[in-house]
């Protein structure tokens, strides 16, 4: 038994019969500045009428503690005092001797202090001042205490609790219905210990059961396992309450270091064999029963870190912006930096004057602080739209109908209202829908001037800022004189020679300017049609040669306007782009001109124009400036001709060589025949031409050689190719090469299957007569034609195998007789 409480409980009895309890009575409501020390009262009383000993009095953070950060301090000079601070607890212990005196622990309590060493302290500390052990908590104004009781039910703890008083207050099991009182009971009493909640009579419906609550019934504060839900209070830890081993229908505070600090769990009212599972003691609560007297044996203070909240705020362009703060506690300061800095103002709205975007930073304090927790306020100087108030842009009235009216690009005016790409821009018909972009009667291009001269641009850009410039549409009365055409003319000289050219349109841009009165800053743009140029859309780009659409010949749209503002000066189709085509023609025996005379003539032919020419020799220098020439040297010839614009042809190139093919007759070829071998031979090589001649027998192709002469020349009609080396020509000839086969093969296969004289033509001889004998001088065939021949037969049959002999009288053309005789074998 706790006789120290039992006396207590004794003497407060006696007290409220023959006396009066001691009072507290403290005053604190304070601005925490960071990081600093503040007294926990600004003013504290302590009433005895009574003549109570008090030989200790306990001061606790008993609300918003945080241990490791939080401290309470005391300036132990008093001889009469000891001190302690239980840092688990948050409760400093002040102990007095016997002869203290009220008005020395008046001064110590005014001499505790409050410090906290985290720089981002927030919310508000509670503090309690009582005469008495039990943890006080001022919130519920009741009063809690850890028993310590080792594997204690449930049950007896209930009983226990409620035998317990706390200076005349009846205890009762611990019923936790805030977060203030599960931290006090939990996290700053150090213990596990039973508390007044069960789910015994309703599974899974917990309730509490003592105290006030069990007085009234009960109160559940808890449906369902551990995913359940609360309408009142509940503090379990993850996972609980889990009913893991049946039956654990009581609420346990949980052992110091098992999940969050001071939660709770379900347990048997025996525990588990797991010593973090086994009752140390209970929390008794004392404070709310029936008959419970007034007590003021405790005090409390508190002090508060200030909540901030803050407002930013933005401008298009340079000016004054309005940031705005509010707190529930202490002063406005506003920064101009993070941490140290300048304070720039005090108060809730702070309106500087900037030019560009800065961050200010605001924190309330108390006066004189400077060390709170400041709060970033972004003041953004956003980019604001420059756009006149009011521009005139023109359009020519080169439509076709000159009545004043014309379609309008809306697109081409940006320009001239902001030179920020970034910006967008939208078009309307009205004032009222620009200022308000209402995003109704939006104008589109084309825009015809003729639903009004008079239009609102709303420019926006991406920053949200704005503005609204009234546009007035009018149509220029200046054009480009009546038929007015540049022409700009290539040749095509490019590979296809199709009619298409690269051209540099900048190259008209003089002449189109020079329409026009000087004194305007004008410029020139081109266009491909007539829409295009009158909206000033897909403009053709001159930064790179254009190469025109239409072969051989095109017109380009020209539209002329003030750079400074726009206005259109004229516009039409007055640029012509023309390819002209070089010259074709054709040189007679282009490439090479062979001939053995003393002059040439060189000429042309074919032209499909009129052309002027020049004929250059090979040091190139010009001959002639004529269709044709004539030359006395052989050489290389060049020629060109030149349309009237100045187009040139290709060179053309003809090469003039002193030779020529060669002219051969029979009268200069010999056949000569000896010791049964034949040979062919050219006689006189003079008589051939003035070439540089080369022969071949048999073969155009070849092989030629340089020798005129041929041996061992088969008998028949032989073809003689001479060819000049210069390149001028082949001539041929056919020779007749006079002789008889050795033998013949009548076997009707389509090979030698007559017999007869070859080489022989009928211009050199005027008759032929053959007889045939067998070898006993017996004659067998007689011909007596040129085309005759024997198929080995005689009188229709046919004669053996064997040689035969022959004897041949061929009569020339003089009337001179020649022999020939032999033998030829007859083979089957």
């Amino acid at each position: 038994m706790n006789y120290k409480y039992l006396l207590l409980s004794l003497f407060f009895a006696y007290t409220s019969i023959f006396g009066q309890a001691p009072e507290l009575t403290a005053v604190g409501d304070q601005v925490y500045c960071p990081l600093t020390s503040i007294p926990i009262a600004t003013d504290f009383e302590l009433n005895n009428p009574g003549g109570t000993v008090i030989d200790a009095l306990y001061i606790q953070i008993s609300s918003g503690y945080e241990q490791g950060n939080d401290f309470l301090e005391f300036p132990n000079l008093n001889p009469n005092i000891t001190q302690s601070f239980n840092a688990a607890d948050g409760k400093l212990t002040l102990r007095f001797s016997s002869t203290i005196t009220n008005a020395e622990i008046i001064e110590a309590v005014e001499a505790v202090t409050f410090r906290s060493d985290d720089a981002s302290v927030s919310g508000k500390k509670e503090f309690s001042i009582s005469i008495g052990q039990a943890n006080y908590l001022p919130s519920s104004d009741h009063y809690y205490e850890y028993v310590p009781a080792n594997l204690i039910t449930w049950q007896d703890a209930r009983i226990a609790a409620e035998n317990r008083t706390y200076y005349g207050l009846q205890g009762y099991l611990a019923t936790i219905t805030t977060l203030d009182e599960a931290v006090l009971c939990g996290e700053q009493t150090q213990g596990a210990g039973w508390i007044g909640g069960t789910d015994e009579a309703v599974e899974g419906v917990w309730e509490w059961v003592t105290g006030p609550e069990g007085l009234a019934g009960g109160l559940e504060f808890w449906r369902g396992g551990p995913g359940g839900s609360t309408t009142t209070f509940a503090y379990w830890n993850p996972g609980e309450p889990n009913n893991t081993n049946g039956g654990e229908d009581y609420a346990h505070i949980t052992a110091p270091g098992v999940g969050i600090e001071g939660s709770w769990n379900d347990l048997r009212t025996t525990g588990e064999t797991n010593p973090l599972f086994q009752a140390k003691g209970y929390i008794v609560e004392y404070g709310g029963m029936p008959g419970d007297p007034v007590l003021k044996i405790a005090a409390a203070t508190q002090i508060r870190i200030p909540v901030t909240s803050a407002t930013g705020d933005s401008r298009c362009g340079p000016g004054v912006v309005t940031l705005d703060a509010t707190t529930n506690a202490g002063e406005l300061h506003w920064y101009d930096s993070q941490s140290g800095g300048n304070i720039l103002f005090t108060g809730t709205q702070f309106t500087p004057n900037l030019t560009s975007s800065q961050t200010f930073y605001v924190a309330a304090e108390p006066a004189g602080c400077t060390s709170g927790k400041r709060r970033a306020v972004q003041a953004e100087i956003l980019p604001e739209v420059a756009a006149p108030n009011q521009i005139t842009f023109s359009n020519c009235d080169e439509d076709g109908t000159p009545d004043g009216f014309v379609d309008f690009n809306l697109q081409q005016i940006i320009p001239y209202l902001t030179a920020d790409p970034a910006v967008h821009v939208t078009f309307y018909s009205t004032r009222f829908d620009a200022d308000t972009n209402s995003g109704s009667n939006v104008l589109t291009t084309p825009y015809n001037n003729a639903s009004g001269n008079t239009i609102y641009a709303y420019i926006f850009n991406s920053a949200g800022c704005s503005a609204v410039s009234e546009v007035q549409l009018q149509v220029s009365t200046t054009t480009f004189p009546t038929g007015f055409l540049y022409n700009l003319t290539s040749c095509d000289t490019d590979a296809q020679q199709d009619g298409f050219m690269d051209f540099d349109l900048n190259e008209a841009s003089s002449a189109m300017l020079n329409v026009f009165p000087s004194g305007a800053n004008l410029e020139v743009s081109y266009f491909r049609s007539e829409q295009d140029a009158l909206l000033a859309q897909n403009e053709i780009n001159t930064a790179s040669f254009y190469r025109n659409e239409v072969a051989y010949n095109q017109i380009v749209y020209v539209r002329v306007e003030d750079q400074d503002s726009g206005g259109c000066y004229g516009v039409g189709p007055h640029l012509e782009l023309q390819v002209e085509a070089l010259p074709i023609f054709d040189v007679v025996n282009e490439g090479k001109f062979c001939s053995n005379a003393s002059s040439f003539t060189l000429e042309t032919e074919n032209a499909q124009g009129v052309y002027n020419y020049s004929w250059y020799d090979a040091s190139n220098t010009r001959i002639s400036t004529s269709a044709q020439v004539t030359v006395t040297t052989p050489g290389i010839y060049t020629v060109t001709a030149t349309t009237a614009y100045g187009c040139i042809s290709e060179p053309k190139q003809i090469e003039v060589i002193a030779s020529e093919a060669a002219l051969l007759e029979l009268e200069n070829i010999e056949v000569i025949q000896e010791n049964g071998s034949n040979s062919i031979h050219i006689a006189d090589l003079s008589l051939l031409g003035i070439g540089d001649y080369e022969f071949a027998l048999g073969d155009p192709i070849g092989p030629y050689q340089t020798d005129p002469t041929f041996d061992d020349v088969a008998i028949g009609l032989q073809t003689l190719y001479v060819r000049d080396q210069n390149g001028c020509g082949i001539s041929s000839i056919e020779i007749p090469v006079l002789g008889f086969p050795k033998y013949f093969t009548p076997n009707n296969d389509g090979y030698h299957d007559t017999w007869g004289a070859q080489g022989v033509v009928s211009n050199e001889f005027s008759a032929i007569q053959i007889l045939i004998f067998n070898r006993f001088g017996k004659l067998l065939k007689t011909l007596y034609d040129f085309n005759s021949s024997w198929d080995g037969s005689t009188r229709g049959s046919n004669l053996p195998a064997d040689d035969y002999w022959y004897k041949v009288l061929l009569t020339k053309t003089d009337g001179s007789i020649v022999n020939y005789q032999g033998h030829v074998t007859l083979k089957r």
